[in-house]
């Protein structure tokens, strides 16, 4: 059984390897202005923010993780096509809405199932081994995507993309059932934020961090471009974001145990500030491309540790609901937020990346200091 989640965690990566970096430089290169590719992208975000915990608490209640990643795999299969053939910008955004509503519960559906699995198997601590095939999927899409569209059709994205989803989609089914042996209390799962406040502090950092990461994963590839990057240092850079997840999550059983979670993502969610400092001030391709390595560090902590930190303090039965609450923050509030801002820093003619990273230096920096004060109540040394 284990082999269909690594395999689905390859697959899916290698989708949103192929689309996530350049789905900026998309709408722009169909005749978006900075401002409407901006508000577009932070769209995706800022729906899934809404959506996700919608959904968690639909899984939780109803036991349906299985079948929503089934669906969610099948419908984003099809609405992303959408992006192909509306060039209206008005239209664009209810295509958006649909897609964005639709993704929104695979990654932390898969996540929770995963988590189940592992934990009936007393194997939670390894739960990096198997998320670093995905990343080892993103590797392989980035560096073939920067060959291979980056100066050509990006069209071609979105079809890779959409075949990715639907072999998800029948992969699915080859999954197990997610078994929780309680009923869960619906105000309880809506009242995990209000009532922990480990929690919800917590979630804050995670938010100011994502805003970091939604301008980075979109505008990464613009920063490379903007400093007369050659298209294969352009994959390889967004393909180096991703590489020292695979060592790191490998061995965060070894890293979790020595220092405990805390220190571990702590460290990992630090070295980003460093990494704007670089973007800020560095004009050479071939300096910008190693520093791009310090973004894999943090993605490791928080792709692994941080999925084992927040199921400790929801528990088995808010599962879906507590993975889908730190992936919104991660991936949908922060996100939207960060690439709305970079639409507008982004708007006016001449405009460099360079306020953008600085920006979030700021951000990430207050992230880490939230983050770090929240976890000090709660030190985990021991998972499960």
């Amino acid at each position: 059984m284990r082999i269909w989640f690594t395999l689905f965690y390859i697959v899916k990566f290698v989708g949103v390897g192929f689309l996530a970096p350049y789905v900026a430089m998309f709408f722009l290169r169909n005749g978006f202005t900075s401002l409407q590719a901006g508000f577009l992208v932070g769209l995706i975000s800022f729906v899934g923010f809404v959506a996700q915990p919608l959904w968690g608490l639909i899984s939780d209640r109803y036991m349906l993780t299985k079948r929503l990643i089934t669906i969610s795999c099948f419908s984003t299969a099809v609405i992303i096509l959408g992006y192909l053939i509306v060039d209206n910008f008005n239209y664009l955004i209810l295509v958006v809405i649909g897609y964005s509503i639709m993704r929104a519960p695979l990654h932390a559906n898969v996540a929770a199932l995963a988590l189940s699995y592992l934990e009936e198997n007393g194997e939670k601590e390894e739960f990096g081994r198997m998320r670093l095939w995905g990343s080892a999927g993103y590797i392989v899409a980035t560096f073939a995507s920067g060959a291979l569209l980056f100066e050509g059709n990006l069209d071609m994205a979105i079809y890779i993309f959409s075949g990715c989803c639907l072999i998800l989609g029948f992969m699915s089914f080859m999954l197990p059932e997610r078994r929780v042996y309680r009923d869960v209390d619906i105000m309880q799962a809506t009242g995990l934020v209000v009532k922990n406040s480990d929690l919800r502090v917590f979630l804050i950092g995670i938010i100011f961090i994502g805003i970091t990461l939604g301008a980075s994963d979109q505008y990464l590839a613009i920063y490379m471009d903007e400093i007369n990057s050659a298209a294969w240092i352009v994959g390889a850079a967004v393909a180096l974001t991703a590489l020292p997840e695979i060592p790191l999550m490998r061995f965060a059983e070894w890293f979790l145990t020595r220092w405990g979670i805390r220190k571990v993502f702590i460290f990992g969610v630090s070295v980003l500030p460093i990494r704007w400092i670089f973007n800020i001030y560095v004009t050479d391709p071939y300096i910008a491309f190693p520093v791009q390595i310090l973004h894999g560090v943090a993605m490791s902590a928080l792709l692994s540790v941080g999925v084992i930190y927040v199921d400790n303090i929801v528990g088995e039965s808010l599962r879906a609901s507590g993975q889908s609450l730190y992936l919104a923050s991660l991936y949908g509030l922060g996100p939207s937020i960060g690439l709305f801002l970079a639409g507008i820093l982004m708007e006016t003619d001449g405009a460099t990346t360079r306020p953008l990273w600085v920006v979030c230096l700021i951000t990430g920096t207050l992230g880490a200091i939230i983050i770090n004060s929240s976890m000090k109540k709660k030190d985990f040394r021991e998972i499960g």
